[in-house]
């Protein structure tokens, strides 16, 4: 649960005490039985990662888009990485993609309790703007692509403005994580550099004029579509 106090790294949550936690605990149904496992390997080691609701969600955003393609960007402990492989076609590509080497390694030995010598997901140690990039340049050939980004906040305005220069031609659906940052944002007085981060996001994503919908789960989901 996160801290009452706003003036503390994580604001405030919009759940009374106790009730995102009997949520989780009572009403999210996990896709693995070990998933619970690694939530609380996340928890010792004090590392954020997404709530069981707040996967519940991407895993409906993901098998309702059906992509061929997923790219994500912050791999973390690979817990949303799971939601999705829990959603999606066992077709489908996924790329995941951190810059921290042992964050990597975690996923990578979760993911090989899910499915042993398998290929379908590339684990990659890169700078996620750059592979965000690299990933809207060529010609989507008609294919449905799907990018979650969960990585340093202080990427997020970067990587919308590519989405937003590159991504109208595709067949892209586009979900972030933290977009209420702890109820930081809502503090003019809060102004870290994360802060000020995703600020700007809201500011691209409201002046684009794009459809977009925010789901108030966890610490917040946005999610947006371009369509071919």
């Amino acid at each position: 649960m996160a801290s009452q106090n706003p003036k503390q790294k994580y604001g405030t949550s919009i759940y009374k005490d106790g009730l995102e936690d009997w949520i989780h605990s009572e009403l999210v149904k996990r896709p693995y039985d070990w998933l619970e496992d690694l939530e609380k390997k996340a928890a010792q080691d004090k590392f954020p990662v997404l709530t069981p609701a707040s996967g519940a969600v991407l895993a409906f955003l993901a098998s309702s888009w059906d992509p061929d393609v997923v790219l994500e960007l912050g791999t973390g402990y690979g817990i949303s990485l799971f939601w999705i492989l829990s959603a999606v076609r066992k077709n489908t590509k996924i790329q995941t993609v951190d810059r921290e080497v042992e964050f990597i390694q975690v996923a990578k030995e979760f993911f090989a309790k899910l499915e042993p010598n398998s290929d379908r997901v590339t684990f990659t140690n890169a700078d996620c703007s750059e592979i965000a990039k690299e990933f809207l340049e060529p010609s989507s050939l008609g294919q449905k692509e799907l990018m979650f980004v969960d990585c340093d906040k202080i990427r997020y305005p970067e990587i919308l403005e590519t989405i937003l220069e590159k991504g109208k031609t595709r067949n892209l659906r586009v979900i972030y994580d933290n977009v209420l940052w702890h109820g930081r944002i809502a503090d003019p007085e809060n102004q870290a550099p994360s802060d000020q981060a995703v600020r700007k996001l809201w500011s691209l994503t409201k002046n684009s004029k794009i459809e977009y919908t925010l789901f108030p789960v966890g610490d917040g989901i946005l999610c947006f579509d371009f369509k071919q």
